[in-house]
């Protein structure tokens, strides 16, 4: 039953996260401003902000295990009973 709550609430979070990006990208008053910008620049500021730091996120977490990650082994020279 908790699978079901948890399940119906991000559905529910979803849909209301949807209509208010789509209410702020195409219906937001161009008058109301926050920190000098309008609501529709911040809906393109904010989401493109996060994706960037994202990626960058990811791009410094694989150079970090790229850095960290021991060097192989050598293989030892397995010679052939031919």
């Amino acid at each position: 039953m908790r699978d079901y709550r948890l399940g119906i609430s991000l559905i529910t979070v979803s849909i209301a996260a949807m209509i208010t990006y789509f209410w702020a990208l195409f219906l937001s008053p161009d008058d109301y401003i926050i920190f000098g910008r309008t609501i529709y620049q911040w809906a393109l500021i904010i989401p493109t902000v996060i994706l960037v730091f994202l990626f960058l996120f990811i791009l410094s977490w694989i150079g970090w295990a790229m850095a960290t990650t021991p060097p192989r082994l050598p293989k030892e020279n397995q010679d052939s009973d031919d």
